[in-house]
């Protein structure tokens, strides 16, 4: 169409060319009348191409009319317009379709850019964060939402693996799990979940848990304080039953320091603050303990940074740090070496318990830090495990924001390996070390 507009205007053109040099040579004048038209037929262009910028200028307006090729030109952008105009209203029946769905949704969507600037919001976002809707587009998100957890998780969630549970800013009775996925180019989903009901059913539990420990360590200390007492004067006829009995009343009292230590991790209401740890003066006293423990069966190596500290909660790593060995030397046989290391990483600092055990199925690995789960439960029972040892290790991890990798092959050892955010990290100076010595 448009080779055919420009071939019929070129014919126009050369017959109007051709009539004119007739006249032209009739007259005795070609070169004036032929540059006279020449001049006409550019200032008609000139009139034309005004004419388009005007409408450019304006788009709102009809497009212009004209004849010849500017006709064709002109028909031509209409046409364009046109099927612009279409696709825009499709796009935008796209776009309203697409914020009724989620609209729709019961939880709260947000979308922020690399500055962290909210870009787009549904509308079940006013009632669970309290935006205010379009006036909160382009805010600064950690501006409405003034949780430290939830800016310090915004930071840093593309290094950690799991959500965020926090209370609502406009109600501390609700509490919201937050996630994040990446958006298109240098945006991010941020999805909110109202999980009040199951965070107050967690809490039942956990109280129930806390409470119940609570009422059973009391007997569990009177049943072994008397039976410490028969011990110390044994008869042949009891001396068995009770070596068995303070056997299984020392393990439940371990079992109820385990849960009561649990609970306390997981209770919400406890914000401890954090301090610069002395790794390496925790994990002397570690040592001492896993001698004690070991009695000379394993060989203990111990391979630590003396200037490498982080900060945290001291009692809550010392918990996790004392797990992961017990457990190395629980579940390595005799005459085995653990080795554990404190270094720096360029992902944080770590630390490394590494054994020469029994070693794990890797069909196990990913439920070893569920509560009482146990790979062989005849085996645990025997080594005086409780099931809550890697469970109180994953709380104080994810408590820091920190990472639990466990590495293991049946008949070849495991690896459990702590990986802390360099925000964590504490490099003491020469003066700084020469003096802590």
């Amino acid at each position: 169409m448009q080779a055919r507009s420009w071939k019929l205007h070129g014919i126009r053109l050369a017959a109007a060319a051709l009539v004119l040099a007739t006249l032209g040579w009739l007259s005795g004048h070609t070169s004036v009348v032929l540059c006279l038209a020449a001049v006409l037929y550019l200032l008609w262009h000139l009139v034309n191409l005004v004419r388009l910028h005007t409408w450019l200028q304006n788009p709102q307006q009809d497009i212009p009319a004209s004849r010849g090729i500017w006709d064709s030109i002109f028909g031509s952008i209409n046409a364009l317009e046109q099927q612009n105009q279409q696709q825009k209203a499709a796009y935008q029946d796209m776009i309203t379709e697409f914020q009724n769905l989620t609209n729709a949704f019961p939880d709260a969507t947000l979308v922020i850019d690399s500055q962290n600037l909210i870009t787009w919001s549904n509308q079940a976002a006013v009632p669970l964060l309290g935006l205010r809707l379009p006036d909160d587009i382009g805010q600064t998100v950690t501006h409405l939402v003034r949780d430290p957890d939830f800016a310090e998780w915004l930071a840093m969630h593309e290094s950690l693996k799991g959500g965020l549970e926090m209370p609502s800013p406009v109600n501390d009775n609700q509490w919201l799990h937050v996630t994040a996925v990446p958006f298109q180019e240098d945006q991010r989903l941020i999805i909110l979940r109202n999980i009040t009901e199951l965070h107050n059913v967690e809490q039942l539990r956990r109280d129930f848990v806390a409470n119940i420990s609570h009422e059973l360590r009391t007997p569990v200390t009177v049943l072994t304080g008397y039976l410490e007492l028969l011990s110390e004067h044994p008869q042949r006829e009891i001396s068995e039953p009770v070596a068995r009995m303070q056997s299984q009343a020392l393990q439940m009292r371990t079992l109820l320091d385990d849960l009561l230590e649990l609970s306390r991790l997981q209770n919400d209401e406890i914000h401890s603050q954090d301090t610069a740890i002395d790794i390496a003066s925790l994990l002397r006293q570690l040592q001492e303990q896993a001698e004690e423990i070991s009695h000379g069966r394993h060989t203990l190596h111990f391979e630590v940074d003396q200037n490498l500290r982080i900060t945290g909660v001291a009692h809550d790593i010392a918990s996790a740090f004392g797990n992961l060995i017990g457990n190395a030397i629980r579940y390595t046989p005799e005459s085995g070496a653990i080795h554990v290391r404190w270094q720096d990483s360029a992902e944080g600092p770590l630390l490394s318990v590494k054994d020469t055990g029994v070693g794990i199925p890797k069909r196990h690995i990913p439920r070893l830090t569920e509560r009482f789960y146990r790979v062989s439960p005849d085996r645990s029972r025997q080594s005086g495990g409780t099931g809550l040892g890697l469970a109180i290790v994953k709380h104080v991890m994810n408590a820091h924001r920190a990472k639990l990798l466990i590495h293991s092959e049946l008949g070849e050892g495991s690896e459990f390996v702590c990986v802390f955010p360099l925000a964590r990290r504490v490099l003491l100076t020469t003066q700084e070390a020469a003096h802590a010595q």
